[in-house]
């Protein structure tokens, strides 16, 4: 909104001369002037030189719509209009005495003939209103027109200075007749202006005959002459790009057309707005100089015409960019198919024409928000796509600088149209950033000659794929980037999204990114396995029944499927970790990713989970683990974890050599140790474990020491294999029980042996591969409390009517201010995404205080528990912590009853309250506070033991979850 703040720097960006505190324009091509006085508060306009004005009021600082009407007669000066065929302020007086009202501004013709007359408004809200009350009859226009019966045209006009930028808003309303429109609906007797004798009526008249027709363009536009209203031609030069401001309002306006035409199907209505969003894209690129995207108004446009050129730019783009055929048959073609016919060809043709007509718009097209038909039906979705139209028609998508606004409006869309669908959730774009900054670009992109592949295997809507362009552009400023960009793949299951993915690619002038719509799980042949440097995705999690869309050659190649019982493939839901193999399947050695999913991928001990986590750590080095909250992503309340992995090498692969390294120990063979000096890495482990050496080069021998077998780790391990089934089946067994006590007791502790070597085998391969990890690991744990994470998030989400979506703390993400990046530098010392940025390129990390509360530098081993009996690989975000202390440590379990939670089935779950209530690990904050916040009830049926319920005095203890 243009105020006293702003008012010096637009009369600076208009080109006025500043003196003191004084400002003025000479306009010497219609013998104008323009001065304000700052210190009188003054706006003075040449009445000199024949502008009138009725009332003063106009001229003073006291209203924010007098500095609107100021640029407005400064813009209508530029234009050619001369002051003295321009009244401010005219008065009309209406019956008896009565007021009829003040307009803004009145302008005459060269005959001293009404021609226009124009009310200001102050930018968004309240020109949305007066806007709103013209559509409804409620507004001041008509009633102006009454006064002044020989006026032509209305506008409604606001302006407005953003980010150092002038813009503006005019609705155009003609109120003189069309005979050629009276003509064509003379069977329904349309009222004219000329019979109107009152406000209500011309109102009646643009409703009923007009159809509320107005134009956007065709007053102050380079190409339109003063005093000729109207705009026969659109160009791209006319289109303005998206704002801040515009984000919410379009939304908004998307949404009451919907509402008042009472579209209920929000997602069928979304998929239109995204072939609309197409045309447009093809339409500034291919017809820069003369646009078909514009609904030209009712007396030079027809909904067959317009609906025609949608389809035409429709089929052009879904052939040019996604490489898909669309059928289009214009007229011309059924003219052209008669032209060989000699008996009566034009009746024929005509009869043709006219069922052609019938069934190319009376039934559904790609531009059907309603369910279309019949005659009466194609009407109703025409009026709401000429809506539809009109709110895209003076936006540029198209540009050579990412316009982010742009991209936010889209996301709003999509998050409002789109339902996302079982384990779907959409990375808001401030996230996104955050982890294209984070990963090591400078590198991954140092070679011009030899692009490297980038891919996102779950693109979605496409955000990680353009969001890395835009940085990469960044990088390259000035120079060609289209042949990295072809090299940037994008794959998408859902075919709708691939779509969009491409849109959205075009928008950004990205047109060279591969979007190809498949299951990325498996194999494609356009994507080759092994040669990509860098992947960053957000894959779906928890999808059942995933498994059975794969063909079993697909299933076969991922270690993963041995631990899923083929009954089981209808009811597994574990496809983030598939997506997790699949990464490293497509990762070239040294190839970076980065990769959102389910915090309780760390922590699961289910065997897919536990597998992956090998696959993990066995092919990646964990460069960070940053865990968001609840609050990140909006519709979903699943705690994440983004993991920055970086490929180890291949030849040789660490994982192998270190694998018989350790079996060749446990082989007793040290033959080796010399020449590949690695026995330094037992003692770290033995020091790590807190394990003389010499004590565990026992086990290896297979005959431990007492020492050993008397430290708390052997004794779990002795404990644990006592009470195992295979120990209790071994006792029952006949031959068993023949054997003397001491050739029992031997038969049991040659299998304790073997059963405690198996264990330590995994523990000290796991650790060495830990170990040699050549960075430590960024472990980021965002805050819990609401407030708290807003500001960590530099975002929240409101679900308020006409608010819903994404809400910036600062406005947009240009200027946000989270811990997690700065959008203005990305080399900020004080941000996360440097700190990680900085630990993939090898260099030194040091947490600044001001991180501290988020950010810790942990060893990779400290995050592995080497000391439980069931090593699952677990991965923790809390760092281990050595606690030295005067007081004798125990065991949990030699001092209190543990007691393991239900277990019970997903269609246990019912949404009534029930006895039967579980409190899952979601309860338990990730500060150690319990919060009921996710109750599951079961079936009253189902008989839970007495010992498992919750009793006074009982400590709630999460033992493995994504909390």
């Amino acid at each position: 909104m243009i105020t006293t703040n702003n008012f010096k720097e637009l009369l600076l960006k208009l080109g006025f001369l500043q003196s003191g505190n004084s400002f003025s324009k000479e306009f010497p091509a219609v013998d104008a002037y323009l001065h304000v006085d700052f210190n009188k508060q003054k706006l003075i306009y040449p009445e000199d030189k024949g502008l009138k004005i009725k009332e003063r009021q106009i001229c003073n600082f006291k209203a924010n719509e007098n500095f609107v009407v100021f640029e407005c007669v400064c813009r209508l000066f530029e234009k050619g209009y001369k002051p003295q065929h321009i009244e401010l302020e005219p008065r009309w007086q209406v019956g008896h005495g009565a007021s009829g009202g003040r307009a803004d501004i009145l302008i005459r013709d060269n005959d001293g003939k009404p021609l226009l007359i124009i009310e200001c408004k102050t930018w968004g809200d309240e020109f949305e209103a007066a806007w709103k009350e013209t559509l409804n009859g409620k507004g001041q226009l008509f009633t102006y027109a009454h006064q002044e019966r020989s006026t032509q045209y209305l506008c409604l006009y606001a302006s407005d200075l953003e980010d150092g930028k002038l813009k503006y808003a005019s609705h155009i309303i003609t109120v003189r007749d069309n005979d050629d429109i009276l003509k064509r609906k003379a069977a329904e007797n349309p009222p004219a202006y000329r019979d109107a004798d009152s406000a209500k009526e011309l109102y009646e008249v643009w409703k009923r005959t007009y159809e509320c027709d107005y134009a956007t363009r065709g007053i102050f536009e380079p190409d339109v002459q003063p005093y000729q209203i109207g705009k026969a031609k659109y160009t791209v030069e006319d289109l303005q790009t998206v704002t801040e401001a515009d984000i919410q309002r379009k939304y908004h306006e998307f949404a009451t057309i919907l509402r008042q035409h009472n579209v209920s199907g929000r997602e069928n209505a979304f998929d239109k707005l995204v072939n609309l969003f197409l045309c447009k894209i093809v339409d500034e690129k291919h017809n820069p100089n003369d646009l078909q995207f514009y609904w030209r108004g009712i007396a030079f446009d027809t909904y067959f015409d317009l609906i025609d050129r949608l389809q035409r730019l429709y089929s052009d783009g879904m052939r040019e960019f996604l490489k898909e055929d669309v059928t289009y048959i214009d007229d011309q073609t059924i003219r052209d198919a008669f032209k060989f016919f000699r008996n009566d060809p034009d009746a024929t043709r005509d009869k043709v024409l006219e069922y052609f007509k019938q069934q190319k718009y009376f039934t559904n097209n790609d531009f059907s928000f309603l369910d279309v038909h019949n005659e009466k039906l194609f009407y109703q979705n025409a009026a709401i796509l000429v809506k539809m139209v009109q709110m895209l028609q003076d936006i540029r998508l198209n540009g050579d600088q990412q316009n982010q606004f742009l991209g936010d409006m889209f996301e709003f869309f999509l998050d409002q149209g789109f339902k996302q669908t079982e384990g779907q959730f959409f990375t808001p774009l401030p996230v996104t950033r955050f982890i294209v900054l984070s990963l090591p670009l400078e590198t991954v992109f140092s070679d011009e000659k030899n692009p490297p592949k980038v891919i996102d295997y779950a693109c979605g809507a496409g955000h990680f794929l353009t969001e890395m362009a835009s940085q990469l552009r960044r990088l390259r400023q000035g120079q060609d980037v289209s042949r990295f960009y072809s090299q940037f793949y994008g794959i998408e299951k859902e075919y709708r999204l691939s779509k969009v993915a491409k849109v959205s690619a075009f928008m950004y002038n990205q047109d060279e990114i591969n979007i190809i719509y498949a299951d990325a799980l498996a194999r494609h042949p356009d994507i080759p396995e092994g040669v990509f440097a860098l992947l960053v995705s957000n894959p779906p999690y928890s999808v059942k029944g995933f498994l059975e869309t794969l063909p079993e050659a697909e299933r076969a190649r991922y270690a993963l499927i041995e631990t899923v019982d083929p009954k089981s493939y209808p009811t597994n839901n574990a496809i983030e970790a598939f997506f997790l193999e699949r990464a490293r399947q497509l990762l070239a050695p040294h190839g970076v990713a980065g990769i959102i999913v389910p915090s309780s991928i760390l922590s699961n001990a289910a065997s897919v989970y536990t597998r992956v986590r090998e696959i993990i750590l066995q092919n990646f080095d964990i460069v960070a683990l940053v865990e968001l909250g609840s609050g990140t992503f909006g519709k979903t309340g699943t705690n994440t974890v983004t993991l920055f992995l970086h490929r180890k090498d291949d030849n040789p692969a660490p994982a192998n050599h270190y694998r018989n390294r350790v079996n060749a120990w446990f082989d007793g063979d040290t033959g080796k140790d010399g020449v590949f000096a690695d026995a330094h890495l037992l003692q770290a482990y033995c020091d790590h474990i807190n394990i003389a050496v010499d004590d565990y080069r026992t086990l290896l021998q297979s005959n431990p020491s007492h020492g050993l077998l008397d430290t708390e780790i052997f004794k779990e391990y002795r404990r644990a294999f006592d009470a195992s089934s295979e120990v209790k089946a071994l006792q029952r067994q006949k031959s068993f029980q023949q054997k003397s006590a001491a050739e029992q007791q031997a038969e049991l502790d040659r299998r304790f042996i073997q059963f405690a070597r198996e264990i330590e085998r995994e523990k000290l391969y796991y650790f060495i591969l830990a170990y040699t990890q050549p960075c430590p690991v960024i472990v980021v744990r965002s805050p819990q409390g609401t407030e708290e994470m807003k500001k960590f998030l530099g975002y929240e989400w409101s679900a308020a009517k006409g608010q819903e979506g994404i809400k910036y703390l600062r406005g947009s993400i240009e200027r946000i201010e989270t811990p997690l990046f700065d959008p203005k530098d990305r080399n900020n010392p004080e941000k996360i995404s440097t700190l990680i940025r900085r630990n993939f390129e090898g260099q030194a990390v040091s947490v600044p205080a001001s991180l501290q509360p988020y950010a810790t530098v942990a060893c990779l081993v400290d995050l592995l528990d080497f000391s439980r009996v069931s090593f699952d690989k677990q991965i923790s975000l809390a760092p281990k912590i050595k606690v030295i202390t005067q007081y004798e440590q125990k065991l949990l379990s030699d001092i209190c009853d543990i007691v393991k939670g239900v277990s019970y089935s997903k269609n246990d779950e019912v949404d009534t309250i029930t006895q039967n209530a579980i409190l899952t690990a979601d309860n338990i904050t990730l500060s150690g506070r319990l919060e009921l916040k996710k109750i599951v009830y079961l079936k009253p049926d189902i008989v839970i033991e007495e010992g498992k319920r919750l009793k006074k005095n009982d400590i709630f203890i999460c033992f493995s979850s994504g909390s």
